[in-house]
């Protein structure tokens, strides 16, 4: 693969800036393959490079004492991650998982830095990425406090729902796995709470988008009451 600066545009970090930063930064980044359940990035390694997802998908977990795998979240094409490790200088705070095969670009330490503090376009849109980050992780330790785990599974729906042309759907449906580590719970679980809410008729599956019918109603589901 010839990394271009179309490549860069595809980038939300990146998108916008000026094409001559955009051909200074082509001749520092670096091309990274990762199979399906490889390592892309090791929990507590001292690291300080930037990463972009060009093409696949990867998931940042963490590990509690027994073992289990809780999901934070999940990193799509066009994403970036590594820059909390880039700006504090300490260890990497979770683990990242290529959850099919990836292709990855990194941008070394001394060339990221520059970017993100001298770069007013790049510093703006990387704040505002960790804002809502933030609120995200809020969002989700909010979700794993909850009681029950069928609770847990359908606020985790109604946080993916958006609307499309009038209809309130899924788009793209995490896996039953995806799903469990998600909400710290187990396959079968997320496979019996799916179930209940297609025979409600509150979801219908077609393909891998859930269409949401009954969009109170899962609402109402998902207090812990």
């Amino acid at each position: 693969m010839k990394l271009q600066t179309t490549d860069l545009d595809k980038m939300q970090l990146l998108e916008g800036l000026d094409p001559i930063i955009q051909n200074a930064l082509l001749t520092h980044f670096h091309i990274r393959t990762y199979a399906k359940n490889e390592s892309v990035v090791q929990k507590g390694l001292a690291s300080a490079e930037l990463y972009f997802l060009v093409s696949g998908r990867l998931k940042v977990v963490d590990f509690i004492q027994n073992g289990r795998e809780i999901g934070f979240v999940f990193i799509n094409p066009g994403m970036h991650f590594g820059e909390l490790s880039l700006i504090d200088g300490r260890p990497r705070s979770a683990s990242i998982i290529a959850t099919e095969p990836s292709i990855v670009i990194v941008l070394p330490k001394k060339e990221a830095q520059q970017l993100i503090f001298s770069v007013p376009h790049v510093s703006k849109k990387l704040l505002l990425q960790l804002t809502d980050t933030i609120r995200k992780d809020n969002e989700h330790i909010i979700l794993l406090g909850s009681g029950s785990a069928y609770c847990r599974i359908y606020k985790l729906l109604l946080q993916q729902i958006e609307s499309v042309k009038g209809e309130t759907i899924i788009e793209r449906v995490l896996t039953q796995h995806e799903m469990a580590i998600m909400t710290n719970t187990t396959r079968e679980t997320v496979s019996r709470a799916i179930s209940q809410l297609q025979v409600a008729a509150v979801v219908r599956k077609e393909g891998k988008r859930l269409i949401v019918i009954k969009l109170d109603a899962l609402k109402h589901l998902s207090l812990d009451v």
